[in-house]
């Protein structure tokens, strides 16, 4: 029965280090009026690739006929957008998911980042979809928007033809809820003092 809890406990950990990812969000400094308002940007890593301080990444990745052909395992997602009014529209949207073969197309991706102590990081970003892209710059922790297109006619496409400038922090988000180590190992340890405590009962009724 010790045992069995330790497998399980052991299996729980395996399981939290296999599915915890880090998300960085966009936060606003300075707002470009040569750009829309409502500027989203949302980039997912894995722990290992945010615990290694710094990552390089320059790849294409190409969905066709079911198949994605991935060059890398540390980026799991990149989501821009720019929000309407309402908040509900989505224009110029790049979404990029780790091994998702609903997303046919090319993505270009090219980064060069370093994750700093205090939860931001820095370096350069750019990506490419086909139909939309950007490119920013980061040093000391804040991004400058260098350019942004589209083929679409709101965001930066027909209606603001020169996107640019645009100021903002990318800032880890807080940890999701995960169990903890500590809990996983109270939980074997209430396991074993359930089962020994069993045990002993047993025998004070035999010995009765």
């Amino acid at each position: 029965m010790f045992r069995k809890i330790l497998c399980l406990a052991a299996a729980a950990l395996a399981t939290q280090a296999a599915s915890a990812n880090v998300l960085y969000t966009w936060q606003q400094v300075e707002h470009s009026a040569s750009m829309p308002a409502g500027l989203h940007l949302e980039l997912e890593f894995t722990d290992t690739a945010v615990a290694q301080g710094t990552l390089s990444l320059d790849v294409e990745n190409h969905c066709m006929s079911a198949f994605c052909e991935e060059q890398q395992d540390s980026l799991m997602a990149l989501r821009y957008w720019y929000a309407g009014d309402d908040g509900q529209q989505h224009w110029n949207r790049i979404d990029y998911r780790y091994r998702d073969e609903t997303l046919p197309g090319l993505q270009r991706l090219s980064m060069t980042l370093q994750f700093l102590a205090d939860g931001r990081m820095k370096g350069s970003i750019m990506a490419n979809d086909g139909f939309s892209d950007f490119s920013m710059q980061g040093d000391g922790g804040v991004f400058t928007m260098l350019s942004a297109h589209s083929d679409e006619p709101d965001g930066c496409g027909f209606a603001y033809p020169s996107c640019g400038g645009e100021r903002g922090m990318l800032v880890r988000a807080p940890d999701q809820a995960l169990p903890e180590p500590a809990g996983l190992a109270s939980l074997a340890i209430g396991g074993l003092a359930a089962w020994l405590a069993r045990r002993r009962g047993s025998r004070t009724g035999m010995n009765g």
